[in-house]
């Protein structure tokens, strides 16, 4: 009889350490240091910081190029001096005196200036070249001036290309009656201008040209200085 107890009573015993060791399983799954399988996951906190295009921020912009165009250098394509700008150009400024010239401030207006019983007119002849020494192409043009008597005095002027601005510089007279028949800018030497015109000798009638002058110019400013010419025989 006790033994049959006994058996029973560890029976019982070993059933119930079987239920408390399945309690103390079940408690470890679903206390704080482990989430039940039907806890739902806190959501992320989302970042502040600005990113590339994703969340609800969108990046920062990346700084942008200047619009603002580059201003033309002297002597570039969008600065070029042609001899048409000649026709509105200037031609005698406070700063500049052309030798035939009334005093006064004197621009060419399409090619003419007109005042005090004097026309001053730009010329066909004209030739693009460094004269100046600064890389970039200036101009060298003859220019007529028509008194009111008989005179047609010629002369001969430099333009500077100020970014394709013409600023006159320097400039020689080549006399009464001297039309102008070619002009070379830098030819054949950079900063020389070879002009060829029509002219006479010393005893030789106003009235009348003779010679036919090839006459190579160099800027010094405000003149424009003949290094050598040669003469040739000129029948009209």
């Amino acid at each position: 009889m006790n033994g049959k107890r006994n058996g029973r009573a560890r029976g019982t015993w070993l059933i119930t350490a079987l239920a408390l060791a399945s309690v103390t399983v079940g408690c470890q799954d679903t206390g704080g240091g482990g989430g039940s399988a039907n806890t739902k996951p806190g959501k992320p906190a989302a970042s502040k910081s600005p990113g590339k295009g994703s969340g609800k921020e969108s990046a920062k912009p990346s700084p942008t190029a200047s619009k603002k165009p580059a201003k033309p250098g002297k002597g570039t394509s969008s600065g070029a001096l042609t001899c048409d700008r000649l026709r509105n150009a200037d031609l005698q400024t406070p700063t500049f005196r052309f030798p035939d010239a009334p005093t006064g401030t004197v621009a060419f207006t399409d090619g003419r200036w007109e005042g005090d019983g004097v026309v001053i007119e730009l010329q066909p002849q004209c030739g693009i070249g460094d004269m100046t020494g600064d890389a970039a192409e200036d101009a060298v043009a003859a220019v007529k001036v028509t008194t009111g008597g008989t005179g047609k005095f010629w002369g001969l002027v430099t333009w500077r290309n100020d970014s394709g601005t013409p600023v006159p510089v320097a400039a020689a007279s080549l006399g009464d009656r001297t039309p102008v028949v070619s002009i070379e800018a830098a030819a054949p030497v950079a900063r020389q201008a070879t002009v060829v015109y029509l002219t006479r000798g010393d005893s030789d009638p106003a009235a009348v040209v003779t010679l036919r002058r090839t006459a190579v110019y160099r800027v010094d400013e405000p003149t424009l200085t003949e290094l050598h010419h040669t003469d040739a025989p000129y029948t009209p």
